[in-house]
């Protein structure tokens, strides 16, 4: 048996631990039974119910916080150094932590779908198997998400010379996941193409239309769901091997950006064409920019040594060093141009998209410059205020002083003109970053004067 994953079984699924979840839900499930006394055709009802609390307290929350909390509480123990020192390869050392510091909790969830399945088999649903598989490949999804975003917490406190702390870690996350649900529901990217294809995989009833093939929804959401569960867990253990000081593997983040433009590209395909689906497809994939800048550390030598290799046409190794949040920029800007050489697109939609394509990578030169600055471990918060400010104030005051025009200059719009506007800026952004990555670093404000 993989050893940490017997330690981490040993630690979180203890016979006392074990006990107390055995009681504690044993008095769960008699009190659903115990509210419908009197009323015995009820209680497969309120069992159901208590179940599925069950799952998502323990599934969802509790395993997701385990899943996370397995190499914060390392680097809080001051063990981690000792376990990246062991022989253990990045896969054991992946599925150890993740299954292993979530045992318990997988444990009482899986009591919870236990007491789903009675309901499920009297009201005779035929997708009920569907639906199981879902929640379990949502937790699953959640935890693999959680452990990726920990791993992504160490890496960037150890560039910034600080510890790793559960509770930034956590906020990181949430606020990433805010601002790329604000970024998705802003009005360049909705006039794209919006959040439509996104809540199709929540839809528990009915069929979906994806790639012109009409497939029950239920069967849709729990394969669809499968696959970015399994990326997740293949993220974490790409990171994993960051950890361990190997190179990173380069099929898994090329593949999870197919993946995603497979699956948003497939909504619109019946209603628009290739066309639509690939513009879909590339402002999906342009989110990504922004969850790979922030993810990764600002890490100088790293840039200089990509740089370098480029110069030098060494593809391997450029290819080995690039910044993850280059490969999603050429993605989109390559699957921009697929849709327009299909020639079904044309008009506001495609200079929107492309626009907001350019913007992007003018927003990734901002994000570049302020994280390559005197003091990185500022970096990230001062991106996100010259952001907003860009956006927020910039487009305020552009509007009010040259109309619709003037607004189209500061965020994507459906003209050419903000096409122009994004391009320059993110030219005269990039040359600023490139001056600042070339300029040596600066002494940190504590340091003695030379």
């Amino acid at each position: 048996m993989n050893p940490e994953f017997r330690r981490n079984l040993w630690l979180e699924a203890s016979p006392r631990r074990m006990t107390w979840a055995a009681v504690t839900l044993a008095l769960v499930y008699a009190a659903a039974l115990l509210s419908t006394r009197g009323r015995p055709e009820f209680a497969p009802h309120a069992l159901s119910a208590a179940g599925f609390v069950v799952f998502l307290v323990c599934g969802l929350l509790w395993g997701a916080r385990s899943a996370g909390g397995a190499v914060l509480g390392e680097i809080t123990e001051r063990t981690w150094d000792f376990q990246r020192l062991s022989a253990l390869t990045p896969w054991q050392m992946t599925w150890g932590k993740l299954f292993g510091a979530s045992s318990l909790a997988w444990i009482c969830a899986l009591s919870g779908l236990a007491a789903m399945i009675p309901l499920m088999q009297q009201t005779r649903a035929p997708d009920w198997p569907w639906r199981l598989a879902f929640l379990i490949e949502l937790a699953l999804l959640l935890q693999g998400l959680s452990l990726a975003a920990a791993l992504v917490g160490v890496r960037k406190a150890r560039a910034e010379g600080r510890p790793a702390r559960g509770g930034a870690v956590l906020g990181g996350l949430v606020l990433g996941l805010v601002l790329l649900l604000g970024v998705a529901g802003s009005r360049g990217f909705q006039h794209g193409t919006g959040l439509a294809w996104a809540t199709r995989i929540f839809e528990g009833q009915g069929f979906v239309d994806w790639w012109g093939v009409i497939r029950p929804a239920a069967h849709f959401r729990a394969v669809a769901v499968a696959g970015f569960a399994a990326f997740a867990v293949a993220g974490a253990w790409r990171l994993m091997r960051l950890e361990l000081m190997m190179r990173s593997a380069l099929l898994v983040w090329p593949a999870f950006l197919v993946y995603l433009a497979v699956f948003a590209g497939g909504f619109p395909f019946r209603n628009g064409g290739l066309g639509a689906s690939l513009l879909t497809a590339a402002l999906a994939v342009a989110l990504c920019v922004y969850a790979a800048a922030f993810a990764e550390p600002a890490d100088r030598v790293r840039l200089r040594r990509f740089a370098s290799a480029v110069r030098a046409g060494d593809l391997a190794e450029a290819a080995h060093l690039a910044p993850a949040a280059l490969t999603p920029l050429l993605f989109a800007a390559g699957l921009l141009l697929a849709a327009v050489l299909t020639g079904d697109v044309h008009g506001p939609r495609l200079w929107q998209t492309a626009a907001l394509v350019a913007f992007v990578a003018r927003d990734l030169a901002i994000v570049a410059i302020f994280r390559l600055g005197p003091r990185p471990q500022r970096g990230d918060l001062s991106a996100i205020l010259a952001l907003a400010l860009a956006y927020a104030v910039g487009g305020i005051v552009a509007a009010s002083m040259f109309g619709a025009e003037g607004a189209a200059m500061v965020a994507p719009s459906g003209s050419m003109g903000s096409v122009v506007a994004g391009l320059i800026q993110a030219v005269a952004l990039w040359a600023l970053a490139a001056r600042r990555l070339s300029a040596p670093p600066a002494a940190p404000a504590s340091a003695p004067a030379s």
